[in-house]
């Protein structure tokens, strides 16, 4: 849409003087920021103009017209793990939020024995370092052989498909070298903000991953994704990646716990290893996808406001997790919408503070994923 000089400037003033706006009431709790600082108050979202896809699992609209998804028990609104155990990627959150506690939610700039206990978090048997150095970006061309071991078990594999593996070749380095950074007492805020980035790019790619090797190695998987967006599969007690989404992007928030109701609905009607029912696997996914890639835009719409918002250190934060985040999306951003993701990549990779670029930033990729 074409718009003349003045409404676009009419348009970048509306959207700054709306950075430091407090968010209206939510019946959400509030993430567990252990007393960090207060940033820019979120933005109210508003999804009034958008309509669901007619094939997406809607839970919370099933009596408002017909569905072909078959009757399952998340009709209800419930997440039902389909194991009698609490999947192990909910710890993996714990553990996240250990970490956030000693450095980006931390009100004092981490300390050296900050980055080590935290790094003691990251490194539990079977925890984050363990995932992060195996995982798949689903939506990248797939490997010659369906193995969700196949870039940690070759590293040949990860240095020829970096794109695919962007667990070790992408996330792990980036990780290792702000814990080493950090660790040495080298502008630990910033280094805090890095590994926060990379751990929600990785919880963002781990929910479809997860959802992926659901339809085909383990029908536990599905549960997986749930844990990894949340410790609790219950939307009004969100943690780890879920906090921010839900006090962010209410709307997008919930939208997300029905495409992972999706996908309990679909495993609980089709048990067959590999899935049966491809339509209903594939529907899940993509639903998923969309949903998860508009809460991890919201995360980077806040951190882009904060540019113009905060000051001191708290702008070095937010800048460091700007250009990280920025960096790792830009392929799924770019997938989405190439000319918006572009121009937002142009920022991100030096992101400014002027307020004009960062509100032409901002509105760059609200243009990306303008609905949930």
């Amino acid at each position: 849409m074409n718009v003349t000089t003045r409404s676009l400037a009419t348009t970048l003033a509306a959207l700054l003087a709306a950075a430091c706006t407090p968010p209206p009431p939510t019946t959400l709790p509030p993430p567990p920021d252990g007393g960090a600082a207060s940033f820019c108050g979120a933005v109210a979202e508003d999804v009034s103009a958008c309509a669901r896809p007619a094939s997406d699992y809607q839970p919370r609209a099933r009596d408002a017209g017909p569905s072909d998804w078959p009757a399952c028990p998340s009709d209800d609104g419930t997440y039902r793990f389909g194991s009698p155990s609490i999947p192990a990627a909910a710890a993996r959150v714990r553990a996240y939020d250990a970490m956030g506690a000693r450095l980006w939610n931390n009100p004092a700039a981490p300390t050296p024995d900050d980055f080590t206990a935290a790094r003691l978090d990251y490194s539990t048997m079977n925890g984050l370092a363990s995932r992060v150095a195996r995982r798949q970006d689903v939506t990248e061309t797939e490997l010659p052989v369906m193995d969700k071991f196949a870039c940690q078990n070759d590293p040949s594999v990860a240095m020829s498909s970096p794109d695919r593996c962007a667990g070790p070749a992408r996330l792990k380095p980036i990780i290792d070298e702000a814990f080493v950074q950090g660790t040495a007492g080298n502008e630990p805020r910033a280094q805090a903000a890095r590994i926060e980035a990379a751990l929600l790019f990785f919880m963002h790619l781990s929910m479809l991953s997860e959802v992926w090797t659901c339809s085909f190695d383990s029908l536990t998987d599905c549960d997986a994704a749930m844990g990894y967006y949340s410790a609790e599969p219950v939307p009004s007690t969100p943690s780890g990646y879920s906090a921010l989404v839900a006090r962010l992007t209410p709307a997008t928030h919930l939208a997300i716990h029905d495409a992972l109701l999706g996908t309990r609905c679909w495993r609980d009607t089709d048990r067959q290893l590999p899935a049966s029912r491809t339509d209903l696997s594939q529907r899940a996914a993509s639903q998923l996808r969309r949903a998860s890639s508009r809460g991890l835009a919201g995360v980077l719409r806040e951190r882009l406001r904060r540019l113009s918002c905060a000051d001191g250190w708290e702008r070095d934060a937010a800048r460091a997790f700007v250009s990280t985040l920025g960096a790792l999306f830009h392929r799924q951003l770019r997938a989405a919408n190439p000319a918006a993701a572009d121009e937002l990549r142009t920022f991100t990779q030096d992101p400014v503070t002027d307020d004009a670029a960062v509100a032409r930033a901002v509105a760059a990729l609200d243009r990306v994923f303008p609905c949930p």
